[in-house]
């Protein structure tokens, strides 16, 4: 383990602890927006590192199909001073925060790392966030951004890809394009995805205090947020096991092939897992691609880390196969 990640995760620890004995000693919650506050300092503002990775991209703010997003291209900087660009290709990029948080330039860094290994530059959705919106209107909102993608560019030269929830609403995305016999992208990047809203995977339990990040309340609390908004209970897992909604319970036949990326001490690991386990039944080609003592979406940091530009980097290598770009 770096000495860098080593320092995040002790960080990132701490915070957790603090946060479990404030949810423990509140007795009563008014609204999902006390839990979000508890959980989460702040739902749209780029951390440090974020702000570090933009000063190398020049951001546009676009509207597609009524959506707001963010195009993201490189700055003439020496970080890009040898790459040949592809402006054929497209990386529609989907953040993660649990579908309650998060915002389009949330994943700066590994689009910024991405670029430069790969040449193909991205679109960031800035889709709708819960409580305020429920299911389905985040995956129907990315589902029109796609189909308007396709006015520009092929289907097999697009990307679709997202850490955590954007895991979870790219491999949506993909079902909802099945359903409706729309052309697939040529391939998909799920960063620790979000996949089981159920939350009743095998690591929710097993990887509870190992997770340096997450706890299963607070997965509980944002899939209840994401399928019935402001309100402060807990749903059956029944009520979550909708395909489009919880992907580990989908058939996945038909769909292109997915790069698969996870911490293996995270709670969402079995989520993940699962997901590849059904991509080997259902004859989907997909890498499975794993990593120990990081953390959830550890991915998304680029080459910010050891950890997650060696994981970038065997991403980029993937795409550059799948996309025949050597």
């Amino acid at each position: 383990m770096s000495l860098k990640m080593d320092v995040t995760r002790r960080l990132l620890r701490a915070k957790k602890e603090i946060n479990k004995k404030r949810l423990t000693k509140t007795d009563h919650f008014s609204s999902i927006y006390d839990v979000l506050e508890i959980s989460n300092n702040s739902r749209n503002a780029p951390n440090v590192v974020k702000r570090i990775a933009l000063a190398n991209l020049k951001t546009t703010a676009i509207n597609l199909a009524g959506v707001n997003c963010i195009k993201f291209e490189p700055k003439k900087t020496k970080y890009f001073s040898n790459v040949t660009f592809r402006d054929d290709f497209c990386f529609l990029y989907i953040h993660g925060g649990g579908f309650v948080n998060g915002l389009a330039l949330q994943g700066a860094y590994f689009i910024k790392t991405f670029m430069r290994e790969t040449g193909i530059k991205a679109i960031s959705v800035d889709y709708s966030l819960s409580p305020e919106v429920v299911f389905p209107t985040a995956i129907n909102q990315i589902y029109d951004v796609y189909l308007e993608l396709l006015k520009t560019y092929k289907h097999n030269k697009i990307i679709v890809g997202g850490e955590s929830a954007g895991g979870n609403l790219a491999l949506a995305l993909m079902l909802k394009l099945k359903e409706n016999n729309i052309k697939q992208p040529k391939m998909a990047i799920l960063a620790s995805g979000y996949f089981d809203l159920t939350n009743t995977g095998e690591s929710y339990t097993l990887n509870e205090n190992t997770d340096p990040l997450l706890t299963k309340t607070q997965t509980s609390y944002m899939s209840t947020a994401y399928l019935i908004g402001n309100q402060v209970k807990l749903l059956p897992p029944k009520a979550l096991s909708n395909p489009l909604i919880s992907p580990i319970y989908a058939d996945l036949s038909g769909l292109p092939p997915m790069y698969i990326s996870v911490c293996e001490d995270e709670l969402l690991y079995s989520d993940s897992l699962k997901v590849y386990n059904n991509c080997l039944r259902d004859n989907v080609k997909a890498k499975f691609h794993t990593n120990k003592n990081c953390f959830h979406a550890y991915l998304i940091l680029g080459d910010f880390f050891l950890e997650s530009k060696k994981a970038t980097i065997d991403c980029c290598n993937y795409v550059k196969k799948i996309c025949r770009l050597n």
